[in-house]
């Protein structure tokens, strides 16, 4: 019984538990996510659709443990972004990059993220 219950919990966190439809309800407006994953690809694809007035932006997520991560990219992404889910919400935490002469991203720190709750639609 016990080594049953270890194998359980060493198993990689269920990407369904990500992917579908998420939204954050704001006071005028809510504000649109879809998580995607392709079959056979290590990425989730994330679109923030936003409240839909504007395009929508792409970006991919890489898993780690039992969080997608988004690194910052020049010119493509100035944010660190963990997306994780708890209670069946998503947690979308942010925090803004900050470059060094080089024009690589500086280490985030733990402590300074931004966190926005979003609740399952599909």
């Amino acid at each position: 019984m016990c080594a049953s219950l270890g194998r359980a919990q060493n198993q990689l966190f269920p990407k369904r538990a990500f992917a579908g439809t998420w939204e954050q309800e704001q006071s005028h407006h809510n504000l649109v996510l879809i998580i995607k994953f392709e079959k056979g690809k290590n990425y989730a694809t994330v679109v923030d659709v936003g409240t839909g007035e504007a395009p929508a932006f792409q970006l991919k997520a890489q898993m780690q443990g039992n969080e997608l991560l988004i690194n910052p990219q020049t010119h493509v992404n100035d944010l660190y972004i963990q997306l994780s889910v708890k209670n069946n919400k998503l947690l979308f935490k942010t925090q803004i990059a900050i470059w060094d002469r080089s024009g690589n991203p500086l280490p985030a720190d733990k402590n300074r993220y931004q966190t926005s709750v979003y609740k399952r639609v599909k």
